[in-house]
């Protein structure tokens, strides 16, 4: 089976959402839909024939999560998240929603909690290994699908990575950097961060995210 990654930027902040499938079937995963109407991300699956089995997401930041309710609606695909991440994109305050628009939005609940440090779950026979990587908040997780390594905000391309904002730390931030070189180093994994342009993770410096 051969995985296909569609990079899908979201509106109105420049954050990205992908879309992983395959060319066996009509299933399909959603990581970071980051769009209100989630337009462009729709558009795609009913132009591919596409089935959203899963909606997984890296962290609860309102541009990362902002399609969740649109496409939970249409294809009611399961909302994975860690358990930390669940507990805040169900609040406006603590998605940082309302911050942005004095309005902000609250999702559905997440259907599959993830809970250990490595957690699983299997697509199309697939395993998905969702990492812990906590550092940008306290609930970020990244996404390996075979050589493609979803990050969200914890691995951006050139840019040191957020540890400021409620539930970060760059104390974490560090040890997380440390589980995926010693995981990944060397194995030619393509990174897919939630902004900006795909990379080789052999093309990254530490002193770049820190």
């Amino acid at each position: 089976m051969t995985i296909f990654v569609e990079q899908i930027p979201n509106k109105p902040v420049d954050s990205n959402s992908f879309l992983v499938y395959n060319d066996r079937d009509a299933s399909c995963i959603i990581i970071d839909p980051g769009t209100e109407d989630s337009a462009d991300l729709i558009h795609f699956i009913e132009k591919h024939n596409l089935d959203p089995k899963f909606i997984i997401l890296t962290h609860e930041h309102f541009d990362h999560i902002w399609g969740v309710n649109k496409i939970k609606e249409l294809y009611n695909p399961q909302i994975v998240c860690s358990s930390d991440c669940a507990g805040k994109i169900v609040d406006k305050k603590k998605n940082m929603s309302v911050i942005f628009n004095k309005v902000g939005f609250e999702t559905y609940k997440a259907d599959v909690l993830l809970e250990d440090k490595n957690s699983l779950i299997t697509w199309n026979g697939i395993q998905v290994e969702i990492i812990a990587t906590q550092g940008h908040t306290n609930a970020s997780v990244c996404i390996l699908i075979e050589k493609n390594l979803f990050t969200g905000d914890t691995i951006i391309k050139n840019i040191k990575t957020v540890t400021k904002l409620p539930g970060g730390s760059k104390i974490k931030l560090l040890e997380s950097l440390t589980l995926l070189n010693n995981k990944l180093k060397g194995d030619r994994i393509i990174i897919h961060s939630g902004h900006g342009v795909s990379f080789l993770y052999d093309e990254l410096q530490f002193q770049d995210c820190v």
